[in-house]
């Protein structure tokens, strides 16, 4: 969403995650972002239907140490951009090495490939390297590394 004020600003409302604003900012390819906006112009971006994306204009997210579906901030924040919390970022890959190595089997593990299968239909691939995940030739990307601090 663009600011009427700052041309090539990003606008995002206040209640906005500062890791969203962030990212906004980054995907956007704009210069400066503002923060809150006056309550006749305020809108939800959930509310925003987004133009669709050229490929030279989006970001690809990969997130990296995703965690378990509803429990790690790094499916918390792969969520928000599935959803659209970020215009022109798309989660393309999710780099999770424990739930798709040693840790498939358990319990978690089987709530991280019931969500990883639904997340594929979206588009999304699933690698457990940063090695492994397929790069397109010239598109921007951001790596999203969420992690414990013991990791």
């Amino acid at each position: 969403d663009r600011c009427a004020v700052w041309p090539g600003c990003t606008r995002v409302p206040l209640s906005t995650s500062p890791f969203i604003a962030m990212l906004a900012l980054l995907a956007s390819g704009s210069t400066a972002l503002t923060v809150g906006v006056a309550p006749s112009t305020a809108r939800s971006t959930r509310a925003v239907s987004q133009p669709a994306m050229s490929s030279s204009d989006r970001c690809a997210v990969w997130v990296v140490g995703c965690g378990v579906p509803k429990r790690g901030m790094g499916w918390y924040h792969a969520k928000q951009v599935i959803e659209g919390d970020v215009p022109n970022a798309a989660v393309t890959a999710v780099v999770e090495p424990w739930f798709l190595g040693a840790g498939a089997d358990s319990p978690p593990g089987k709530a991280f490939a019931e969500w990883a299968e639904a997340m594929k239909e979206k588009g999304v691939a699933f690698c457990d390297s940063v090695d492994a995940v397929p790069v397109a030739e010239g598109e921007r990307t951001l790596a999203l590394i969420s992690g414990r601090t013991a990791d």
